[in-house]
């Protein structure tokens, strides 16, 4: 069976890069071709779900449909409803935070009873639904459990850029990663072979599985007429050697406030509470009918009623972003369905749904994964003074790192 699987795998693999070098050669647009990599990368992801035994369990692996609710798949799989019915506001909330295509885990026993249920909310935490020995199930949010190992590579590409990176790593989420950080200044259809690709980074692995984000903390693409490099600084952002980025997605603040009532955060635990909590966004506290503006080119495809959102807008943008504006007090007129400019008033601040009072919850995700706002607003495209000199000193110390282990990869 697992023989089976891994030539099924190798062919869908084979497969779907084929299809992209024929794209490339009958001339797709860039983006096209950019979108369609990508394609490729969650298409196989999905597709390597299957069944395993993990300590006398059997470990199915699902994809979260889109649209599903967790009190759907609940009656689906004939788990007590009063599970859901007993959450309280703030995890009702949480549970509507499950995104489409998130691949996640049910347990079962040798009966093919469910034991378990591991349905990820982002990359740090979990809702775990579990059966305790009286037969009794209990639900809980949870720290998500995975190891990290700091690791480099150095190779030279023989074909696609993506193809080989998954092909020596077999690390898709790293291939993803890197096309992310670099397609601002690199344009992956027109590396020649023997283009030199070195990166320094933290991977994450979960059940035996490449997981999550992998951390890159520095990288350099090396053509036969220049090398591209990027840094991760402690602001959280990409910069080149200079200092400078080149992210031209930049967000602006939507709204004026009169402070940061809460930060975005992945895991939090909660002293009083004693459980975890995730915050997937910026709340902007501020004074009801506050304008609130489109923070960057889109159009709304969601205007209406969201949970415990309550008013609620979603802006999709270029390039896999979406926006989210929360708790609104009423929406602008005739701008359901629109395209919007960055800085368009699109609604006013108020305090519906579960709001502990009046202010802006506001989302931004990628590719349908939560993010940090606060590392798209940017206000400047370089680093200065002080700031700059330490990041040139990292600078130097990684370039030296990267050249020597370039050069034992020859």
């Amino acid at each position: 069976m697992a023989l089976t699987r891994c030539v099924h795998f190798g062919l869908l693999v084979s497969f779907s890069f084929l299809l992209y070098n024929l794209l490339y050669l009958f001339h797709f647009g860039k983006v096209f071709l950019q979108l369609f990599k990508i394609f490729i990368l969650l298409f196989l992801t999905i597709h390597s779900a299957y069944a395993y035994t993990l300590y006398n369990n059997i470990v199915e692996d699902k994809v979260w449909k889109s649209g599903e609710t967790l009190l759907g798949f609940m009656e689906e799989n004939m788990l007590p409803l009063k599970l859901y019915y007993n959450l309280d506001d703030e995890d009702e909330k949480i549970t509507s935070d499950i995104r489409g295509n998130t691949i996640y885990q049910i347990l079962r026993d040798e009966d093919y009873k469910i034991k378990q249920v591991l349905i990820p909310l982002n990359e740090e935490l979990q809702i775990h639904i579990y059966r305790e020995e009286n037969g009794k199930y209990t639900f809980s949010i949870d720290s998500i459990r995975y190891q990290t190992k700091d690791v480099s590579i150095s190779i030279a590409l023989d074909d696609v850029f993506s193809k080989d990176i998954v092909q020596k790593t077999k690390n898709f989420p790293l291939a993803v990663e890197l096309e992310q950080i670099f397609h601002q200044t690199v344009n992956f259809s027109r590396l020649r072979t023997g283009t030199k690709v070195v990166a320094f980074y933290t991977q994450k692995v979960r059940m035996g599985k490449f997981y999550g984000t992998q951390k890159v903390h520095c990288a350099m693409i090396q053509t036969h007429k220049k090398s591209f490099y990027e840094f991760l600084d402690k602001d959280g952002q990409y910069y080149d050697d200079q200092g400078k980025t080149h992210d031209k997605t930049s967000f602006m603040v939507p709204c004026k406030y009169r402070r940061i009532s809460s930060k975005f955060t992945l895991k939090r635990w909660h002293p009083i509470l004693h459980r975890y909590r995730a915050h997937h966004g910026i709340d902007y506290a501020g004074s009801i009918g506050t304008p609130i503006h489109a923070a960057y080119d889109g159009k709304i495809i969601f205007m209406g009623r969201k949970g415990g959102y309550g008013n609620t807008i979603i802006i999709r943008h270029p390039n896999g972003y979406k926006t989210l504006y929360a708790h609104l007090s009423r929406f602008r007129n005739k701008l359901r369905g629109k395209r919007v400019k960055k800085g368009t008033i699109i609604g006013y601040l108020g305090n519906t749904g579960m709001s502990t009072g009046p202010h802006l919850h506001f989302g931004l995700s990628l590719h349908d994964q939560w993010i940090n706002p606060a590392l798209k607003i940017v206000f400047s495209k370089r680093l200065h003074g002080q700031k700059l000199k330490t990041f040139l000193t990292h600078v130097k110390i990684c370039k030296t790192k990267m050249q020597h282990l370039s050069e034992q990869g020859q």
